[in-house]
């Protein structure tokens, strides 16, 4: 009774009329929803307090304001009903590239530095606006589709932190999703190159369908620090020689920044796309 009583409220309070639930963080849920006037598809992000206090709402707020880019997932406005607070962000009418990872099992090499490119491009902005996402993983890239395919957008500022914040809870700082962290964010550290670790974990994730290291966190925790990362020699050079670098144990000898990496994954797709051209025009015998 609650709980409808709850629902009642926000359909009557609310500009917007609440349609299905597409997702569940770790913070709170997350509606699809639309606006009563103009009929706009949007996502209700429901930040529950007690799980995200108001410090850290106005935080990942602040963050959501600062950022502006096709793909970083756009913060539309605020909403305030007796049944929760909300934030306003665009629909991504794609769901999650989890979502899809488990529907199509490992994706194209094409497709997957597509995606890879789509998400430095992001970064590349989130981290000129002095922003560290700390938490980039399928979860937490959605996704939109043009009638060239998928676009990534970066989401979710939950974990994030300006660059130059300094660690004060350190419980905190060393939160996060144990299978995508950086070395240092084990300890409560944390910089850009933390955040290109994460994308060459979910590049490894991609291009070979499994994640470089598994098991209980303590287990991944171990295997971060000390493991190598073991690449197929199936994965392209420019690929594997790219998630070396950005999985390099100390952050000083990873990327520079998303640009270098940009640049790096742009350079493996464009080889990949040769390819693919030359073994076409191979199959079709005109060249001998």
């Amino acid at each position: 009774m609650n709980s409808e009583l709850s629902k009642y409220r926000q359909q009557t309070e609310s500009k917007y009329c609440i349609l299905e639930l597409v997702g569940q963080g770790q913070f709170g849920q997350v509606f699809r929803a639309t606006h009563k006037t103009s009929g706009q598809v949007v996502a209700l992000k429901q930040l529950e307090i007690n799980r995200f206090p108001t410090a850290k709402f106005l935080r990942e707020l602040h963050f959501l304001i600062s950022l502006q880019h096709p793909n970083v997932v756009a913060f539309q406005g605020l909403e305030h009903t007796l049944s929760g607070r909300y934030l306003v962000m665009d629909y991504c009418e794609g769901g999650s590239l989890r979502s899809l990872m488990n529907l199509q099992g490992k994706l194209s090499l094409a497709l997957s530095l597509k995606l890879i490119i789509d998400i430095l491009a992001g970064l590349e902005h989130i981290h000129s606006c002095k922003i560290i996402h700390r938490d980039i993983k399928p979860e937490n890239i959605l996704l939109n589709q043009d009638p060239t395919g998928w676009i990534a957008r970066v989401s979710d500022f939950g974990m994030s932190r300006f660059n130059y914040e300094a660690c004060v809870d350190k419980q905190d700082d060393c939160a996060g999703s144990p299978a995508y962290m950086a070395p240092e964010r084990f300890y409560g550290q944390y910089s850009s190159a933390s955040d290109f670790y994460a994308v060459g974990v979910l590049l490894f994730e991609l291009v070979t369908g499994v994640r470089p290291f598994a098991g209980l966190p303590g287990e991944l925790l171990v295997a971060h620090i000390n493991q190598a990362v073991m690449i197929p020699e199936t994965v392209p050079f420019l690929v594997r020689s790219t998630i070396t670098k950005s999985m390099q144990k100390l952050p000083s000898h990873r990327f520079k920044s998303a640009t270098e990496m940009l640049k790096s994954v742009q350079l493996a797709a464009q080889v990949e796309r040769a390819s693919s051209n030359s073994g076409r025009v191979a199959k079709n015998g005109r060249v001998k």
